[in-house]
């Protein structure tokens, strides 16, 4: 029997790392593994994923959940799952016959929604690691969500040059300072 590992969180909190320490901790156990993530996602050289600490590992590129059935393998790890489209009881199926998943995900938009098909795949998850990353605000160990740096964000931006890691506290202050400010203008 597979099982569906995730790791969630805000940016910056290392999802990413995560899915590829395990990645190349699979394959030295001689497991059959490949690297997946979205093809809205064009940062960096196309089809690589990269973690902060500049490690990369050569990724395929995908829009659905369901072209993870093209692919043979022992082992699948996605990255940037959220903007993946299709059902995740593709995934569901896939672990039944005995395939394993690590993946990695924003579980919240900037608007403290949840984010694209991560709510149904973490109700699937056999192991749900939420992590947390260090505010970029006031430095404490508690970010918890992602802040876009432009107020209300209407358009998903990939990337985090427009966005910050916050923990619950600097997340209301500047979401309630930027509120101010659009009354302000608007007025």
């Amino acid at each position: 029997m597979g099982d569906i590992n995730v790791y969630s969180g805000p940016m910056k909190c290392g999802k990413t790392q995560h899915i590829l320490n395990e990645y190349k901790r699979q394959l030295i156990a001689g497991k059959k593994v490949k690297m997946f993530k979205p093809t809205i996602d064009t940062r960096y050289a196309g089809n690589v994923v990269v973690s902060r600490n500049g490690i990369d590992i050569p990724a395929i590129s995908i829009s659905k959940i369901s072209d993870l059935e093209k692919y043979d393998a022992d082992v699948y790890c996605i990255d940037e799952f959220q903007f993946l489209k299709g059902n995740v009881k593709v995934i569901e199926q896939m672990a039944e016959s005995g395939k394993k998943f690590f993946i990695a995900g924003l579980n919240l938009t900037a608007e403290k929604k949840p984010f694209g098909k991560m709510p149904d795949l973490l109700c699937i998850a056999d192991n749900v690691n939420m992590l947390n990353a260090i505010c970029d605000n006031c430095k404490c160990e508690n970010a918890v969500y992602t802040y876009f740096k432009g107020g209300k964000n209407t358009e998903i931006v990939i990337g985090d040059r427009e966005y910050m890691a916050l923990c619950r506290h600097c997340y209301d202050s500047l979401t309630r300072q930027d509120s101010i400010n659009r009354n302000k203008v608007q007025a």
